[in-house]
């Protein structure tokens, strides 16, 4: 699995990222808001082999991918994506390395690399993910890519001394195959002159 943008790659893990990983996935400030605690160096070397136990699976439901800048391919973040039945994948595990070249931007791509795999590569039907409800920065880039709010699960996990509840979003194949369109192509909603309603509050001063 590889996809290039233009500030990162969303490629496969692999052995050689284990030093950028464990750094990454320790970092209390990089995983802040995910509902797993900082990893150790052990932890994240396990997590590591069994990322790649899982891409050598001819079965495979889980896809813990990597995101790496795309001139020197070093790991700045990673992100995990598992399967539901046959037309569903919940993404999650979203972290990037608090020292990422454009963060923001970083961020805004590989959110809609991933969707390319899941959508284009998978062939899936919808994906979802959680962001807690205070990671204001996640919810502006899921709304910012067009995914829709769905609701909120209470109570998802504990941390820094209190219980956190967590939004749900999602995505479907049309939504992103019609924000793919060229703008020239896309559906537009209907104007104000198609409504009774816009066409009255037009026609008053």
């Amino acid at each position: 699995m590889h996809r290039r943008g233009r500030f990162v790659v969303l490629r496969e893990l692999a052995t050689a990222d284990l030093d950028r990983a464990a750094e990454m996935w320790g970092d209390p400030g990089a995983t802040r808001y995910l509902t797993a605690d900082p990893m150790s160096r052990q932890g994240a070397a396990e997590a590591l082999r069994e990322a790649l136990r899982s891409a050598a699976s001819p079965r495979r439901r889980t896809y813990h991918l990597a995101i790496a800048q795309p001139d020197d391919d070093t790991l700045v973040g990673s992100v995990a994506v598992n399967r539901e039945g046959r037309s569903s994948a919940y993404v999650h595990s979203f972290v990037l390395h608090p020292q990422a070249r454009n963060l923001s931007l970083a961020g805004a791509e590989a959110a809609r690399l991933t969707a390319a795999f899941c959508f284009e590569e998978l062939g899936l039907h919808r994906f979802w993910c959680m962001c807690r409800e205070d990671n204001t920065n996640a919810r502006r880039l899921y709304l910012g890519l067009g995914m829709q709010e769905q609701g909120l699960f209470r109570e998802v996990d504990f941390k820094e001394g209190r219980w956190h509840n967590h939004l749900v979003f999602d995505w479907l194949a049309p939504q992103w195959a019609e924000r793919r369109r060229p703008p020239a192509q896309r559906r537009l909603p209907p104007t104000d002159a198609t409504s009774p309603r816009g066409t009255a509050a037009r026609a008053m001063p």
